[in-house]
């Protein structure tokens, strides 16, 4: 599927579906990773087409909030103490709405792009929040 805004290309649109994994469906805690992960690795595809001189300045920033994002909910999965991760990961997500919202102004995403991304993140927004609920209450 083409990626609206570009020329060519057969990955990675607004439409396109996320890579499948392997194996049965992962557990909860597991998903909202896995989603994010899929989420980074369509940011990096489209921040490597961005202008030089706005990629230095929001693309790379993007990606680094984006990659924060998902490495903490990684770490999450693996360790007792959850809450903090978790509050980092939703303060990071935060962090890439904002950013992508202003590419989107910058007009480095297109409008479709930008929809795309604010739908991905805010299904993770609401999966990390489950998630957290449910370390609150044990």
């Amino acid at each position: 599927m083409t990626d609206p805004g570009e020329a060519g290309g057969d990955e990675g649109g607004p439409g396109a579906k996320p890579p499948a994994h392997h194996g049965t469906p992962a557990p909860a805690p597991a998903a909202v990773a896995l989603r994010m992960e899929d989420v980074t690795h369509w940011v990096v595809e489209r921040v490597a087409k961005m202008p030089r001189e706005h990629k230095f300045a929001i693309g790379d920033k993007l990606v680094e909030a984006c990659l924060d994002v998902t490495c903490a909910l990684v770490e999450a999965t693996y360790v007792r103490d959850k809450l903090g991760l978790l509050g980092q990961a939703s303060r990071g997500l935060v962090r890439a709405r904002v950013l992508a919202r202003l590419a989107g102004r910058s007009r480095l995403l297109s409008h479709d792009q930008l929809a795309h991304f604010e739908r991905e993140t805010v299904e993770a927004g609401r999966m990390l929040g489950g998630w957290t609920r449910s370390v609150r209450r044990r």
